[in-house]
């Protein structure tokens, strides 16, 4: 049944047993499974859940959630449930969607989403994971695996220079209403580590002196960059530095709260980019298009898309949707953004 496992998927299973076994379970359910993915890739679970906390968070609460009995003995095996059958079932499928030989820990993930009604797949929703969002960036890092040796290099040349010049900056695997884009390019230049402490060494210098409406402000630079250490961290798989943000940002965003909450003033609405761009494969058009309507729905100027196989580009905006574009140079006005097609597709 597992020949097309990885070693971790096939350890995740391992796992899903032990931790339905500590439990005393009968069976091996989807939440098990959740544990045992949770303890086998912590690479994974970093990059979707982005804290440690989160995954205790999960675990506490399977533990609320289950009576415990008399713990199984290791050596008795235990059958997998009805619906975690199901759950390896949807994996497979995934692997298959993305054309894919082995059936690994990204797969499962996807499945445990899949599987709605599942207690596992209601932990997952409750981080802000969705199938969508999930199932994007595995496409992605899929796309940058595959076609990184070359259109990705040329990109990251094309990004570097372009933010060397100031006026925009770029957050790459970046989530947009609950999908995730390849790369996000934000207006204005990116916040630097120094010009953050600056400022806020001035601010904390004024103490009270700061209007509630100026501290909103100020807790939401801070936050903006944080997301974008972080989020540059979990591009880079540096965890450790990852989670270090997330911890950060979970302070000030109960700081925001407690403000807005004290003066009965609104949150500001998360920062939207100016323009989003992606390499596209194989993917079905129809499936490019939804994606792409959401990022405009949340407020994304415009979305340029790459096929570098056919040499072609498509742009998309709320005025003329999704059309294949013509001519040889991308642009956009304000700030000013121009890509020569011919560069990239070289």
């Amino acid at each position: 049944m597992f020949e097309r496992y990885t070693e971790k998927a096939r350890r995740t299973i391992f796992f899903a047993r032990y931790e339905a076994s500590q439990f005393g379970s009968p069976c091996i359910e989807t939440e098990y499974l959740l544990l045992g993915l949770l303890r086998e890739d912590k690479a994974l679970a970093n990059r979707f859940l982005r804290s440690h906390t989160a995954v205790e968070s999960i675990r506490k609460q399977i533990e609320a959630h289950t009576v415990t009995r008399e713990k199984v003995p290791t050596s008795m095996d235990l059958p997998l449930s009805h619906e975690c059958r199901r759950v390896l079932a949807y994996a497979a499928e995934e692997s298959e969607r993305l054309n894919h030989q082995h059936i690994g820990t990204d797969h499962l993930l996807l499945a445990l989403l899949r599987a709605e009604e599942c207690f596992a797949a209601q932990l997952l929703r409750e981080q802000g994971l969705t199938l969508n969002s999930v199932r994007d960036e595995v496409q992605q890092s899929e796309a940058v695996a595959q076609h990184g040796n070359a259109y990705f290099v040329r990109l990251d040349q094309w990004l570097a220079e372009r933010e060397a010049r100031g006026g925009i900056w770029t957050v790459k695997l970046k989530g947009v209403k609950n999908r995730t884009t390849q790369f996000a390019i934000y207006a204005g230049d990116r916040p630097k580590e120094t010009e953050a402490k600056e400022n806020e060494a001035k601010e904390n210098e004024k103490g009270q002196e700061m209007a509630p409406a100026e501290k909103l402000a100020h807790i939401q630079r801070r936050i903006d960059f944080i997301v974008g250490r972080m989020e540059h961290a979990i591009a880079n798989h540096e965890f450790e530095k990852a989670r270090f943000y997330s911890d950060e940002e979970r302070k000030e965003r109960e700081n925001l709260r407690a403000l807005c909450e004290q003066f009965n003033l609104e949150a500001p609405p998360p920062r939207v980019p100016l323009l989003c761009l992606e390499v596209i494969r194989d993917e079905r058009f129809c499936e490019v298009q939804k994606r792409c309507d959401d990022y405009i729905a949340e407020g994304v100027a415009q979305v340029w898309l790459l096929a570098p196989e056919f040499k072609r580009a498509y742009t998309v905006t709320k005025t003329e949707g999704l059309r294949e574009f013509k001519g040889g140079i991308l642009q956009i006005a304000n700030p000013p953004l121009e890509m020569d097609l011919r560069k990239i597709f070289e």
